[in-house]
């Protein structure tokens, strides 16, 4: 019996395809397999990274405590000195201020604090409100300050202070008389976790205590049950599938954390993860007609229809690429290519456009840098001058107060006011010595201040606080001898520059120490420019702006005066009203 054209046609169809519906099905499974793995690897190194980076805080954090309770000289000048006296008070203001820029510069940091066994008397620093804080930390952490021990543990301790839970460590200091702690909020370390749950919404992350208490994520008492159970599942590996209230299975992976008693973890939904591998699924079943189907029309349709189009579509970019905006595609044959000629031609009209359009925006950019760069307000200088009129009130020291809040008023006029360009040289001395009259009253008899200029420069023009970030500096690195008077001199001349054009010179000169020599040489090397901190963000205001300004024809130069102090001169070139 001889077989008919189609059975054998059909044979040789069912020949062909059964292997590939074999491999295809094998492939799904290995797939699936496959991916679950990579994706497991790839969230358990997303982890291990983020982690390693919440781990390095927590350790940077530690240093930092033991470096304050083994070598701050005003912790011991605290401890030592009677409440009563001048030198309790200045170390107290001291120890807050320092801490106030501590806790800003380290994010992760909630609080700081200082607990004086002896007295039991608390004083921090904190990002909260300091009169709730205060409290919550004595009624949360009461029993661990007043029955304190060694730490046996290098580990950070998880409290609950305030109704949140955080991360706390103390030590003691080297007369063992107070105890320095540091509050850590778990918020805070969590933050860089937000932008991994921000990716997908089928993931979900949490931190978990060894306990098995919930620190930060959303999860039911449920769900927390089933994680608890994973947690404490010692043949638990790498990551394991775990199935939630709302019905879903999730890959579960975590990390525990070297310097704490906590965990993060990651929940992957597996079905958002296989989405696409049901594709092999509909392949298989399309095979056996897409091969007779195929075998006949394929090489002519796909060369009309797609081989071609494309390549046209490809010359179109090359000539693109090499800058000829203007290249426009003629408009393709099937409704695919022809919104694909459409997109085409549309991009190349808005490269263009967008070569306008970014130009325009780095200038607004820079616009807004320079405002920003303007409007610099020191909040310890602010809290500062309102706590000295507090004692004042106190002490009734009217004219004092008067003195010192129409001096406050015209500071913070002149800050407020920073929208101006250029202002007088006239305009920022007067704003210096309404921040020097207000240290002196903060420091009665030992500060003085100085300044001396041609009458002839009165009205040149400067772009506002040029100069006064030195002069804070000078304050603020410079006095740190309170029994010993401090100077600070302005000196401004004309002088003739390199290329005989006309430059003003300004000197601000102190009584201080000085800089070391490392010290000059990053200043004068601009390094700390690369990497500006909260110390160094005033000069590198500065830098800034005298380069937006000048160009290259301004500069700065730091040096140490052989009688004593430091010296900083700005070399720029004048400009006069019109």
């Amino acid at each position: 019996m001889k077989l008919s054209l189609q059975f054998k046609v059909s044979a040789l169809v069912l020949l062909l395809v059964t292997p590939i519906f074999l491999f295809l099905y094998y492939t799904n499974i290995y797939s699936t397999n496959i991916v679950r793995e990579k994706v497991a690897k790839s969230a358990s190194d997303t982890l291990t990274l983020h982690l390693g980076a919440l781990d390095e805080l927590l350790e940077q954090t530690s240093t930092y405590l033991l470096r304050t309770s083994n070598e701050s000289m005003l912790l011991e000048l605290y401890s030592e000195s009677d409440p009563e006296s001048v030198n309790y008070y200045l170390s107290i203001r001291k120890l807050m201020d320092q801490w106030y820029s501590d806790v800003s510069y380290y994010s992760s940091i909630r609080s700081v604090f200082v607990y004086h066994l002896d007295r039991d008397e608390l004083f921090l620093s904190s990002q909260k409100e300091y009169y709730k804080e205060k409290d919550a930390i004595r009624s949360g952490l009461s029993s661990q300050l007043k029955t304190f021990k060694l730490p046996t543990s290098l580990k950070w301790e998880i409290v609950t202070v305030g109704g949140e839970p955080v991360l706390f460590k103390v030590l003691p200091d080297k007369s063992g008389r107070l105890l320095i702690g540091v509050l850590v909020s778990i918020d805070s370390l969590a933050q860089p976790l937000t932008q991994l749950e921000s990716v997908s919404s089928d993931e979900k992350i949490g931190i978990i205590s060894k306990d098995g208490n919930l620190l930060w994520g959303q999860f039911s008492k449920e769900d927390l049950a089933l994680l608890r159970s994973k947690l404490n599942d010692q043949s638990n590996h790498a990551s394991a599938s775990i199935r939630l209230n709302d019905g879903s299975s999730y890959l579960f992976v975590d990390k525990p954390s070297i310097f704490s008693d906590l965990n993060v973890f990651i929940l992957l939904d597996e079905e958002s993860l296989l989405d696409e591998l049901p594709m092999f699924q509909r392949v298989i079943k399309a095979i056996p007609i897409a091969v007779v189907v195929i075998l006949v029309i394929m090489f002519f349709l796909l060369n009309r229809l797609v081989f071609k189009p494309i390549q046209q579509l490809t010359s179109g970019m090359r000539i693109l690429g090499k800058g000829q905006l203007d290249y426009r595609l003629k408009e393709g044959k099937s409704k695919e290519f022809q919104l694909i000629t459409e997109q085409f031609n549309r991009m190349a009209e808005q490269i263009g456009n967008l070569k306008i359009d970014v130009y325009e925006e780095k200038m607004k950019v820079q616009q807004a840098e320079l405002k920003h760069l303007q409007a610099q307000i020191n909040p310890h200088f602010f809290l500062n001058s309102l706590n000295i009129v507090f004692h004042l009130v106190e002490l009734q020291k009217y004219s004092l107060i008067k003195k010192m809040i129409a001096h406050l008023v015209s500071y913070f006029r002149f800050i407020m006011s920073t929208n101006d360009t250029w202002i007088t040289l006239t305009s920022e001395l007067n704003h210096i010595r309404n921040y020097m009259e207000i240290q002196m009253v903060m420091y009665p008899g030992k500060l003085s201040f100085h300044d001396r200029f041609p009458k002839e420069l009165e009205n040149a023009l400067i772009p506002p606080l040029l100069v006064q970030p030195f002069v804070e500096n000078a304050i603020k690195h410079g006095f740190i001898n309170n029994t010993k008077p401090f100077r600070v001199n302005i000196t401004i001349n004309e002088e003739v520059g390199k290329d005989d054009a006309l430059y003003m010179v300004i000197q601000i000169s102190d009584s201080g120490p000085g800089f070391s020599e490392l010290q000059l040489e990053r200043l004068n090397l601009g390094l700390y420019e690369k990497d500006p901190t909260d110390r160094q963000l005033g000069i590198w205001n500065v830098r800034r702006r005298l380069s937006m300004f000048y160009n290259e024809q301004a500069n700065i130069t730091f040096y140490n005066d052989p009688q004593g102090g430091g010296v900083i001169k700005i070399m720029l070139p004048i400009h006069r009203r019109l």
